[in-house]
């Protein structure tokens, strides 16, 4: 007797349905990161009304963001299980979780514009140049969101796929001009002095790396879509890109503890001096020598405080305390 299962066509979800589990599973581990590092904020610090309101909006906008992913993927795989056409048509989820994810990005992108407006000490046509491509993506998340549901099916999505390739191409350029722009402003910050230098190496590190693996996501979805655009692969990096968003916007507020610990160590600066002055006391100079080598010590002491002093100004005044 033939198998009857022999007659049934062999499907291969691998690239769609599974494409999108997969994306999801890594929306679910950055939300954990997320979540982790928003108890970490609000624990250790006590930033203003502003920032706190924002920083806690953004943890439910991902909360919610990863409900509809986990939403989307039950209708195809449990409720669809037995109807796979069912992966033509777009669900409202998944335009929903598009709109959600350009609120998010947009209000992160926001935070990251204001601090280059204080590191570059409030440069108009610069913090413009980034404005503007923000907004575009901004909308054109929306927009692609709102003819995604009028569309209602993947086929038809590629008729506005320029919508799609405008929001991601300023997104990515907002993103490099933002990374570009505190690398270069803070670089000028740079003194010379080894622990002034560390916390400036520090900031621009965190700083390149809030830009690179943001448009290195987005540049996946858009290579990802334009070469593939039958299956969900695209998809799967799409989930993830906001979560990566405001996990470095989190990494980057937490970090501060740190800093300060760099920025607050002048106290160990002495050190040296107070042995500059036993060593002279201990080869007998004459006392005239031992006087001038006191006052020289002194004078030192004075310029490590000052330096130490516009360090811990560099990192708490101007990227923690000045914070809305």
């Amino acid at each position: 007797m033939a198998d009857p299962y022999a007659l049934l066509p062999v499907l291969h979800l691998d690239n769609t349905l599974g494409a999108a589990y997969i994306g999801n599973i890594l929306a679910a581990i950055l939300y954990g990161l997320t979540s982790i590092q928003t108890y970490i904020f609000f624990d250790r610090y006590k930033d203003g009304r502003t920032l706190r309101s924002l920083v806690l909006f953004l943890w439910a906008l991902d909360t919610v963001h990863l409900a509809l992913i986990c939403d989307t993927i039950y209708y195809y795989a449990i409720t669809n299980f037995s109807n796979p056409l069912a992966m033509v048509s777009v669900t409202k989820t998944i335009m929903v979780h598009v709109m959600f994810t350009g609120v998010s990005d947009a209000i992160v992108r926001g935070i990251f514009m204001y601090r280059v407006w204080l590191v570059s000490q409030g440069k108009r046509l610069l913090f413009l140049a980034i404005l503007l491509p923000s907004l575009v993506c901004f909308a054109g998340s929306i927009g692609f969101a709102i003819r995604g549901l009028q569309i209602g099916t993947y086929a038809g999505i590629a008729d506005i796929s320029w919508i799609l390739y405008t929001a991601f191409g300023t997104g990515v350029v907002a993103d490099a001009a933002i990374a570009a722009a505190l690398c270069y402003f803070l670089a000028k910050r740079r003194t010379g002095i080894q622990r002034t230098d560390s916390i400036v190496q520090m900031l621009i590190v965190y700083s390149v790396n809030t830009g690179v693996l943001t448009s290195l996501c987005a540049m996946c979805v858009l290579v990802a879509y334009a070469t593939m655009p039958g299956n969900f692969i695209f998809i799967s990096f799409y989930f993830v890109l906001p979560k990566l968003f405001l996990n470095s916007l989190l990494s980057t507020l937490n970090a501060r503890e740190k800093l300060r610990g760099i920025g607050g160590s002048g106290a160990a600066a002495p050190i040296p001096l107070n042995a500059m002055v036993r060593s002279n006391n201990s080869s007998k100079q004459p006392a005239s020598g031992v006087s001038d080598d006191r006052h020289l010590a002194i004078q030192i002491q004075t310029a490590v405080d000052t330096i130490t002093d516009s360090a811990h100004s560099l990192t708490e005044k101007k990227w923690a305390e000045q914070y809305p």
